[in-house]
């Protein structure tokens, strides 16, 4: 569910709704519960993992850097920075194409080209006890206000 947003007012982006912030635009396609038990780590009690999917597309005239794990967080509790905000990046995730080639599948950072667009999904740990998730998106440092906020519900 998204909300339009009025003068001052914060706007979250739902699924299939594509946001855009310097130059980039990046639509969560959908999330899912995922079934952890091919992984190492165990989600802490009262998480479960839930698997994000995003699109990332070049919105400007120039390359742009696709955003990687330091870039996407799930937010647990909201503040007016990154820093007043109880949220994750997941340091066990990175962006995971749907490619056969497994060499491809671990995407850093990927310079895409004016109109260009790639894809793929992170994993997260999610509070059990809320349906809504929030996940804020940063260009740069997390010490300032989202670019980007999302808000969503994973069935």
């Amino acid at each position: 569910p998204s909300s339009k947003a009025g003068a001052g007012e914060i706007r979250y982006y739902g699924i299939g709704e594509a946001a855009e912030a310097n130059g980039l635009s990046i639509t969560i396609d959908g999330a899912e519960p995922f079934d952890y038990t091919g992984m190492i780590s165990r989600p802490k009690e009262g998480f479960e993992y839930v698997k994000v999917w995003f699109t990332f597309t070049n919105a400007s005239n120039e390359m742009v850097e696709s955003p990687d794990k330091k870039d996407l967080y799930i937010v647990y509790e909201e503040g007016s920075t990154g820093d007043d905000s109880d949220m994750t990046s997941e340091e066990n995730s990175q962006v995971m194409s749907d490619v056969a080639d497994r060499n491809e599948r671990y995407m850093e950072d990927i310079e895409l080209a004016p109109g260009e667009s790639t894809g793929g999904w992170m994993v997260y740990q999610r509070q059990t006890d809320k349906s809504e998730i929030t996940m804020h998106y940063y260009s740069g440092f997390v010490n300032v206000a989202p670019d980007l906020r999302f808000k969503f519900t994973v069935e």
